[in-house]
């Protein structure tokens, strides 16, 4: 793969892309082939959701079946060959109260049962991981998320290697509290020797912190996991990162893949998946149009299709039509007529428009590693050699690059502090992490959880 992005939702995906094999539309654009080669090659993973439409059920009974049909039409179709299957647990939706605890505990046995049953179905699936939320309705202490998640994690644990091999162990740490019991949870009973994949989560949970705390954050997580990968004698860590899919994080990912097998010896592989980036696309009609190692934020609502493109001597019509037109012969598509967008009938894009403009954000993903893994390789050298300022400096020129040539304030705070967070991965301080998470991110504790007279494990 040239790209660790993982397409979360991707079901929705496959049934557009079959339903305009079967339109009228459709002039053998491309071969079933052509798809195979183009996610096999652009994507790390397609993830699903067990959760989805689960809750508000009065009948589990052919839940199960349906999540079969769902995964063998996928895999059936023929678009995407070797590319991994990756399932989620649904434990999200039960940290911010969609699921009761009526619907979690079921769900809990369901997906667990579905793991073990079904190990032909998926090739990668994350652990059932049930971190307090916003509306969640599972917990009233401390305690009691120390005791499901325990519960979970331990029977994950107890699998059969076939289907312990394919879990993927979440972290978390984006509290105080849930540092010291996710913390707990992984030593107590050595479970980092039990799994082979590891992920986190919480990132987008703390968007609003990451411009104060100074690194980036989830070299947090990784810290303790690195630590325990050489505890171990590991020469690998495949480490997920959930919902840290922005272009700018790719640059961070690749730097810490290079420091990190430098300086420990451990091969470092980072995915990373989003559900929302086909948002802006269809809903608010903007597309990123990548131009000489430049990435451009593009409105493409018709008003604007005429306009001259504010970074560009082209027309918006004509950058983006040459965009697509590149894409598809990339990758061995058929060009499409991009004379109109959008069809005066429906008011939405034309059928082809839509789908090759999907295709193309994905693909853009594989570009963009392969760019800023060469770009990381090139000012890695800066921080090698001490030269600290001028590293900074062609940090932050790099994501301006990103943002069509703008620069923010919060491009700057994190500009100035890869550097350190580098030195935190050569480091490994423990310690230190928690400081951090004590200092920049208490205040996003579930406060509501400290109840008086109910003892809570001492960490």
């Amino acid at each position: 793969m040239s790209s660790g992005y993982v397409l979360a939702g991707f079901e929705i995906l496959t049934t557009i892309i079959d339903a305009f094999l079967f339109s009228p539309n459709f002039k053998r654009n491309f071969s079933r082939e052509d798809l195979r080669n183009f996610f096999e090659n652009k994507c790390a993973g397609m993830l699903h959701s067990f959760g989805t439409n689960f809750n508000g059920r009065k009948k589990f009974d052919k839940f199960v079946k349906k999540e079969i049909r769902t995964l063998n039409y996928c895999r059936d179709i023929g678009f995407y060959g070797n590319t991994e299957f990756i399932l989620d647990s649904g434990g999200y939706q039960a940290s911010i109260g969609v699921f009761d605890e009526r619907e979690t505990n079921i769900i809990y046995d369901l997906y667990y049962q579905f793991l073990n049953d079904h190990v032909d179905k998926y090739n990668r699936a994350f652990i059932l991981d049930l971190p307090p939320g916003p509306g969640c309705k599972l917990f009233k202490s401390f305690k009691e998320v120390y005791e499901w998640n325990k519960k979970s994690y331990l029977e994950a644990a107890n699998f059969p290697k076939e289907v312990r091999d394919k879990i993927t162990y979440i972290h978390h740490f984006r509290t105080p509290k849930l540092w010291d019991i996710y913390t707990k949870i992984l030593d107590e009973n050595n479970l980092f020797e039990k799994f082979n994949n590891f992920g986190t989560g919480g990132i987008v949970a703390n968007m609003a912190t990451d411009l104060i705390i100074p690194c980036i954050i989830y070299v947090i997580p990784l810290i303790p996991l690195l630590n325990r990968a050489k505890k171990a004698g590991r020469k690998y860590l495949n480490f997920h990162i959930l919902g840290g899919a922005g272009f700018r994080d790719i640059l961070f990912y690749e730097l810490f893949k290079i420091h990190v097998l430098e300086t420990h010896g451990i091969e470092l592989e980072i995915t990373y998946d989003s559900s929302g980036i086909f948002k802006a696309l269809m809903i608010g009609r903007f597309i990123h149009i990548l131009k000489d190692e430049s990435v451009f934020k593009t409105n493409i609502r018709s008003s604007s299709l005429n306009m001259r493109h504010k970074n560009s001597d082209m027309k918006i019509i004509d950058l983006y039509r040459e965009s697509l037109n590149g894409f598809a012969d990339e990758n061995n598509f058929k060009r499409i007529n991009m004379n109109t967008i959008y069809d005066s009938k429906t008011g939405t894009f034309h059928e082809d428009v839509r789908l090759y403009s999907m295709l193309y954000v994905l693909n853009n993903y594989s570009k963009m590693e392969m760019i800023l893994g060469q770009k990381a390789q090139e000012i890695y050298q800066l921080y090698k050699g001490k030269e600290t300022a001028e590293f900074n400096n062609e940090i932050e020129n790099i994501t301006r690059r990103l943002n069509s040539d703008k620069i923010t304030k919060k491009q700057r705070a994190k500009a100035s502090c890869v550097a350190k967070s580098l030195d935190m991965l050569t480091n490994l301080d423990e310690e230190y992490c928690k400081y951090l998470i004590t200092k920049f991110l208490i205040k996003d504790e579930f406060n509501e959880l400290k109840k008086k007279r109910i003892e809570i494990p001492k960490f």
